[in-house]
C-alpha cells in the first residue's frame, strides 16, 4: 500500500500481544544501538516482519522510524502494563453495540533527552468475531487508564461503500500537534506526532464489513513540551488528525 510514494510497512502477522512479544524478543540480534533504537536483524533481510520496503520516512531517524518500529514490534518496551481498557461503537446506516476491550500497554523509551516522556503503544485483540460496523460512518473508541480516566477518544470518519466483498483494507489516523498554516507532509510532521490509531477492517463473502484482529494506538505524553514549543515559537500550534489508507490499491484479497 503507498502514501505519497512512503509504504506503510505494516504487519499484518502480528496480531496479539504474545505475537509482538516474540517479535521483540525472537527475532532480534544482540547488537542494538542505544536509546531504544530499532534492532539489526541477524536473518535474511528477505524474511523482516514486514515484506513491504523499509520504514524510512524523511531521514528523521529514531522518530521516522518509531511509528513503523513499534507498530510492527521491533523496539524493545521498557515495560509492560495491563488494566487499561477501550470502548468501540460506531455509526452509520446502523449502531452497533458499543463493546468494552481489556488493553495491553507497552512502555517504550526514547531517551533522546530526560524530557521526553514515554510513548507507549496500545493494543487490543478484537477476537475472532470482530466487530461489525457500517460501510460508511464513524467509528469511536475511546481509551481508558487502569483508574478508569479517559486517555484519549479517537474519532475516525470513514468511506467504505466501494469495499467488494471478501476484501481487506487498514486506516491510520495521525493527530498532529503542529503549526496551524502547515500539513502532514512537512517534514517535521513526524515530531508532531501526538496519537495515533491504526485500524483493520475486512468484508465478508455477504459484503458485511467488520474491524478484524486487532486495533493498535501509539500515545505520545508531550503536554509540557507542547506548552513550551508553542510559547517559544510565536506560532499558533493547534492538534489536527489525518486519516489516511492505501490507495494503490484501496483493497486487497482476503486471506
Amino acid at each position: 500500500p503507498m502514501r505519497r510514494g512512503i509504504k506503510f510497512d505494516f504487519d499484518s502477522g502480528i496480531n496479539t500481544p504474545k505475537d509482538i512479544k516474540r517479535a521483540l524478543f525472537e527475532a532480534q540480534s544482540p547488537e542494538e544501538s542505544e536509546c531504544g533504537s530499532p534492532k539489526k536483524k541477524k536473518q535474511d533481510p528477505r524474511r523482516l516482519l514486514s515484506t513491504s520496503a523499509p520504514a524510512s520516512i524523511s531521514g528523521n531517524n529514531l522518530l521516522g522510524n518509531f511509528e513503523e518500529s513499534v507498530l510492527n514490534g521491533r523496539l524493545e518496551p521498557a515495560s509492560t502494563v495491563e488494566g487499561f481498557t477501550a470502548e468501540i461503537g460506531a455509526s452509520g446506516s446502523f449502531h452497533p453495540k458499543h463493546l468494552t476491550f481489556p488493553v495491553t500497554v507497552f512502555f517504550y523509551t526514547l531517551c533522546e533527552n530526560s524530557n521526553v516522556a514515554t510513548p507507549y503503544l496500545s493494543h487490543i485483540n478484537l477476537g475472532k468475531k470482530g466487530y461489525r460496523v457500517p460501510d460508511k460512518g464513524t467509528i469511536q473508541l475511546t481509551l481508558f487508564n487502569p483508574l478508569g480516566t479517559v486517555v484519549k477518544m479517537f474519532v475516525v470518519m470513514y468511506d467504505l461503500s466501494d469495499m467488494p466483498p471478501n476484501s481487506q483494507t487498514f486506516l491510520r489516523q495521525r493527530t498532529l500537534y503542529m503549526p496551524s498554516d502547515e500539513s502532514d507532509s512537512h517534514e517535521d510532521a513526524q515530531k508532531w506526532l501526538r496519537y495515533l490509531i491504526h485500524l483493520r477492517l475486512a468484508s465478508s463473502k455477504s459484503g458485511k464489513i467488520y474491524l478484524h484482529t486487532d486495533v493498535r494506538m501509539i500515545i505520545f505524553r508531550k503536554s509540557d513540551l507542547d506548552t513550551a514549543a508553542d510559547h517559544e515559537s510565536g506560532k499558533g500550534f493547534e492538534l489536527r488528525s489525518f486519516t489516511r489508507g492505501p490507495t494503490n490499491p484501496k483493497f486487497s484479497l482476503r486471506k
